[in-house]
């Protein structure tokens, strides 16, 4: 065989596999994309349950950051995965203790 034909045998192959590279990449992009649309909404849901349970309770604060925000979930969340999607630790709360949280909704 000769030497060119090689090197377009070879070239062939490199343009194939850089193809199915981008469309492994492309998919892990929108994998990534889907995930954090996922885990957006869940934010927003928990946030609304958290303000709907506050309101039928003591009302909700003034909140004029998002630090302020986090501050005030953080005593209302109490489900593991919910603290999660907003990368709050674990929150042990003593037994017998009622804190209104998004899961009271």
């Amino acid at each position: 065989m000769p030497q060119s034909e090689k090197v377009r045998i070879r070239l062939q192959a490199l343009d194939e596999r850089l193809a199915r590279l981008r469309m492994e990449k492309n998919r892990l992009i929108a994998r990534v994309s889907q995930t954090e649309r996922k885990r957006d909404t869940r934010r927003k849901i928990l946030i609304g349950g958290a303000v709907l349970a506050a309101i039928d309770h003591e009302g909700v604060p003034p909140l004029r950051s998002i630090a302020e925000l986090l501050n005030w979930l953080d005593g209302r969340l109490t489900r593991p995965h919910d603290r999660d999607v907003f990368d709050m630790t674990s929150h042990e709360t003593t037994r017998g203790s009622f804190q209104p949280s998004a899961d009271n909704c």
